[in-house]
């Protein structure tokens, strides 16, 4: 099995980011305190300068926040939630309710 890295959102400026972790959710914006978390599955919602939001799900992995302001989320798998099949986003709704 061959698996390829990807960059979604690189030296990217957003608004915000919403990640799901083990801890909650966290609601990153500018200045946050620098942190660390344990992803869970679920949807990280990342909102740009424009209030655009990319909705991406991710399975597991962690994220960062660090003094200078930038954010890492590094994830197992990522896949953007217009791409899922709607059978399954359905499912996914119904099992995070």
């Amino acid at each position: 099995m061959k698996f390829r890295s990807q960059a979604f959102f690189n030296n990217a400026v957003v608004k915000q980011v919403d990640i799901p972790t083990l801890a909650g959710m966290v609601g990153v914006l500018a200045n946050h305190v620098p942190t660390i978390g344990v992803l869970k599955p679920g949807v990280v919602s990342v909102t740009d300068n424009d209030g655009k939001v990319t909705k991406l799900f991710v399975s597991s992995g962690t994220m960062s926040m660090n003094i200078d302001g930038t954010c890492q989320v590094l994830a197992e798998e990522v896949v953007k939630v217009e791409d899922i099949d709607q059978a399954v986003s359905l499912a996914f709704q119904v099992l995070t309710l």
